[in-house]
């Protein structure tokens, strides 16, 4: 059916670089129409959007081709063919919808063998230019990160516009996460505290874990820059954290040992870290403290397990004095045991293939599979007892050296000291407190009845725990 007057559609688009706005481009348009005497359709507006990249669905130009293919108006008007094409495929979008196009400075009649010639090449400058411009940025990015400046882009949480100069409200911020993380806190914890006491994670953001683990990853924040996978010094990005630090965080993010999916977050003290007596296996905790691998095997209740595990902190603390809880943790000590976890891991997996290609008979790479393992066992000693200074000692560290007892001490003063210790541990949140057991304490609950059967070896407080020669000379 044809209709007895032309409409006209037009599209304006605002590129991300921004040449001529929007409602200009709609006013000169609209004069034009008003001048042919046309009857103005739709008008669709692209804000912000570069016609280099594919414009799908949810852009104004998707929903333009659509209703011109059902042929809701005859002519698209645009102030330029730059703004409307800068590709052969937006030209054969357009010209396959069937609309003639007419721009301010002309008319182009696409149903012709001349319009379409003249369109074409008229993208075909305009791809042009958009290939020279990029090949342009690339090169002016090359230089900015070979002269070690970063490369435009999103602003960096921590810095200004720049990428250089620190935006101290949110540098301090990213310190707090650093040392979070590098005194044994976890990423969830960090989404807690940060989400609760309201810091804003900058526009269209969120706290999350992954988002925290990108930032404690990324070597800008001490004044280094990425591009292309290589990392370079600068010295025009300020940086916000000692490069030590960094390392020691991401040696701990590293740590093959540590739980990437950790699952359900733990809601209570002990699960996961008590043993059933039985089979060794962690309990888990279902109305009351059970073992994972068999209900029929020990249980026991929160109630009766949990204040003695308490006391059990609160001794370690109170009498452990400051040779169990250094005064200055040695955080680079776990980077390097950790270091020495993957060598181990790696000549492991190294002996194993030489051994099934026959590079190495099987008793020699026997032997050396268990000097590995042994040399495995001891590394993971001393990163435990490493982990512990740094992750227990860093949440009551000043308790432990504030409540040195002396000898003659009395038993109000323990008294009042124990309250103290466990007060500050109950201020903690539930996963450092997690952290503070499972570095003092080894918890095993075994068969009987009364709370003898809760069986606990200290790991650093060691002079608590039963004299081994005692309890033999008692069994005889």
């Amino acid at each position: 059916m044809t209709r007895s007057h032309t409409i006209a559609a037009i599209y304006a688009r605002q590129s991300e670089d921004v040449a001529e706005g929007i409602a200009n481009q709609k006013k000169r348009c609209t004069a034009l129409i008003e001048a042919r005497g046309w009857t103005l359709g739709k008008v669709y507006e692209d804000n912000d959007t570069s016609a280099a990249k594919r414009r799908g669905p949810g852009t104004a130009w998707f929903r333009m081709l659509e209703d011109l293919r059902s042929g809701a108006a005859d002519v698209v008007v645009a102030v330029d063919l730059d703004r409307l094409l800068r590709s052969t495929r937006d030209l054969i979008e357009i010209t396959d919808s069937g609309a003639r196009v007419l721009t301010v400075d002309g008319e182009i009649d696409l149903t012709t063998a001349d319009g379409e010639f003249r369109a074409t090449m008229l993208a075909g400058i305009a791809r042009f230019e958009v290939r020279r411009k990029s090949e342009r940025q690339k090169r002016a990015n090359e230089s900015r990160a070979a002269s070690g400046r970063p490369v435009p882009g999103r602003r960096r949480y921590g810095y200004e516009t720049d990428g250089v100069t620190p935006r101290e409200a949110e540098a301090v911020v990213v310190r707090r996460l650093f040392t979070h993380v590098a005194e044994g806190g976890s990423l969830r914890s960090a989404v807690k505290w940060l989400t609760e006491e309201g810091i804003s994670p900058a526009p269209g953001k969120v706290w999350n874990a992954r988002r925290i683990a990108d930032i404690l990853k990324n070597p800008h924040y001490t004044g280094k820059v990425r591009h292309l996978g290589a990392v370079t010094d600068s010295d025009a990005v300020t940086p916000i954290v000692q490069p030590e630090l960094a390392a020691e965080v991401v040696a701990i993010l590293s740590d093959p040992s540590r739980k990437t999916s950790p699952g359900p977050k733990p809601r209570h003290l002990l699960s996961g870290l008590m043993h059933c007596g039985e089979c060794g296996t962690p309990m888990t905790y279902m109305r009351s403290y059970l073992c994972k691998a068999d209900l029929s095997h020990v249980s026991i209740l929160k109630k009766i397990v949990e204040p003695i595990v308490r006391d059990e902190v609160a001794k370690a603390f109170i009498t452990g004095g400051p040779g169990l809880f250094p005064a200055s943790p040695n955080g680079s000590n776990i980077a390097a045991l950790i270091a020495a976890h993957e060598k181990n891991a790696a000549h492991v997996a190294a002996t194993i293939a030489d051994r099934d290609e026959g590079l190495v008979p099987q008793t020699i790479a026997r032997a050396r599979l268990i000097e590995l393992r042994d040399a495995r066992l001891a590394i993971e000693a001393e990163l435990e007892r490493a982990r512990a200074e740094k992750g227990a000692a860093s949440a009551l560290l000043d308790i432990a050296h504030g409540l040195l007892v002396k000898s003659e001490a009395s038993m109000a003063e323990f008294a009042e000291m124990k309250e103290t210790v466990l007060a500050r541990f109950d201020e903690l949140d539930l996963d450092k407190q997690r952290e503070i057991v499972r570095a003092l304490l080894y918890i095993e609950v075994r068969s009987g009845r009364d709370i003898s059967r809760v069986w606990i070896e200290h790991k650093l407080a060691t002079h608590l725990n039963p004299d081994p020669h005692t309890e033999d000379y008692d069994a005889e």
